[in-house]
């Protein structure tokens, strides 16, 4: 196989790394077009859960020539703009904005006798719908947030969003509509948390998450035509038994009725990693940002992430593979993949071709022939070197974003049978005047058969 890459381009400048903190002109997201475009979104606000709506916070362009040449989106554009459906709808993942807890009581204080024997492992809610229940667990991350875990189903009805929200443009309509659908899962979590790491200021004091998605998770079409979401929840329990593990957890969701509702269909626990190659995995949360491919060999190959600050870990971290040869059911033991992946990405190509995206820092493809059993030597789109000798003003001794010089979070789209779209940032793109800015660039990927 002959896996190269070609036309690389600038997409969008903003201002200057110096001017911009993490989160703006970043997290690229590349979506098909029912017309045959290709759209793109880029993040142009804070890294925070209350900074996630891309219909606010961020830019949206579409290209009619393959990468060639961007304008901005128009509202019909971005209808268009998600996965097609067996049916002809268009359906995208929207995230559900994190509630303000302001007003909201919290759980009378007990000391430890609140339980008994014949309680349920679910807590009964409270009665008033401005009153929390009492939290599963409370804990701090390494910069001192501190976070409350509650059952999902013990927190009062319309206090926040339990469904998962999209956006669909349905066949033979013009305008799309939000819609929200309901999900069997039990034993879900949610968390209570201070936005104190972002660097905006009129943010509220604490907030609630939203049962919903990250606008990354994409709705995967089966060869059955059924729909599949693989999803992420931190502090998270096993869907099954009611077993709280505390750990980032992978899950994964299935539909057969092209997304007006969804079931839990299996998940992939944070359990055993490869602690003699990764010796940094306790300090993990999990596995989270996984990704799907349906092989040509009639199984399912998940990537999963787990590089993670929050618990003292590196911003890299190790990549691992699980396999699933039951429609998602089950999955094999989760086996170390490579030494990093910021949102790992999977795709199949129409020539049989699998290719995995490996980053941060650095970006990296990899190819197989066999259903992703073995792989290619990795193609560099980026190199894993010091980049900040590219900024404006080198630094003496880097951090490690300024090392990077890049979010390395990418998305990647066909555009032919051997041939696939990949976006991501670039913190050091030069305008004319030589003046380097953070950027999104795209570039082609080509995997051509001997």
């Amino acid at each position: 196989m002959n896996l190269y890459k070609e036309k690389e381009r600038v997409v969008y400048i903003g201002d200057t790394m110096e001017q911009l903190s993490w989160g703006w002109v970043q997290f690229p997201k590349l979506y098909p077009m029912k017309n045959g475009n290709i759209g793109i979104y880029i993040h142009d606000d804070d890294d925070a859960w209350v900074c996630l709506d891309g219909d606010t916070a961020g830019k949206w362009l579409v290209t009619e020539d393959v990468g060639e040449h961007w304008r901005p989106a128009a509202k019909e554009d971005k209808d268009m703009m998600g996965t097609q459906l067996p049916n002809g709808d268009v359906l995208r993942s929207v995230p559900n904005l994190p509630t303000s807890l302001i007003g909201v009581k919290e759980a009378p204080w007990a000391f430890a006798t609140y339980h008994i024997p014949t309680d349920s492992l679910t807590p009964q809610k409270p009665d008033s719908a401005d009153c929390l229940p009492f939290p599963i667990t409370i804990y701090s991350d390494i910069f001192g947030s501190r976070y409350k875990v509650y059952w999902l189903d013990s927190i009062p009805d319309g206090l926040i969003e339990k469904r998962f929200c999209f956006h669909r443009l349905e066949n033979g309509m013009t305008e799309g509509v939000k819609q929200y659908a309901n999900v069997d899962w039990k034993y879900r979590t949610t968390v209570s948390f201070p936005p104190s790491h972002a660097q905006r200021t009129d943010l509220e004091s604490v907030m609630l998450a939203n049962a919903g998605l990250y606008s990354c998770r994409d709705v995967k079409v089966a060869p059955d035509g059924t729909l599949y979401l693989a999803h992420y929840i931190g502090n998270g329990a096993n869907p099954f038994t009611g077993v709280y593990e505390g750990t980032t957890n992978s899950y994964i969701l299935h539909s057969a009725d092209n997304g007006k509702t969804w079931q839990l269909r299996g998940y992939i626990p944070y359990k055993e990693p490869d602690e003699e190659k990764d010796p940094l995995a306790h300090l993990k949360s999990g596995f989270d940002e996984p990704n799907l491919a349906f092989m040509p060999d009639g199984s399912i190959l998940c990537i999963l992430r787990t590089c993670d600050v929050f618990h003292g870990a590196p911003e890299w971290g190790p990549t691992y593979l699980s396999r699933s040869e039951d429609g998602g059911r089950t999955w094999s033991k989760p086996e170390y993949f490579k030494d990093r992946g910021a949102l790992p990405q999977l795709l199949q190509l129409e020539n049989g071709v699998t290719l995995a995206v490996i980053t941060r820092p650095g970006i990296f493809v990899y190819a197989s022939m066999d259903s992703g059993h073995t792989w290619t030597d990795a193609l560099e789109v980026m190199t894993d070197g010091d980049r900040s000798v590219l900024a404006n003003n080198p630094p003496v001794r880097p951090n490690f974003h300024q090392w990077a010089g890049s979010c390395c979070n990418c998305t990647i789209l066909p555009i032919a049978d051997n041939r696939a779209l990949l976006a991501f940032s670039d913190f050091y793109v030069p305008d004319a005047e030589g003046v380097k800015h953070k950027g999104i660039k795209t570039v082609e990927i080509v995997a051509e058969l001997s």
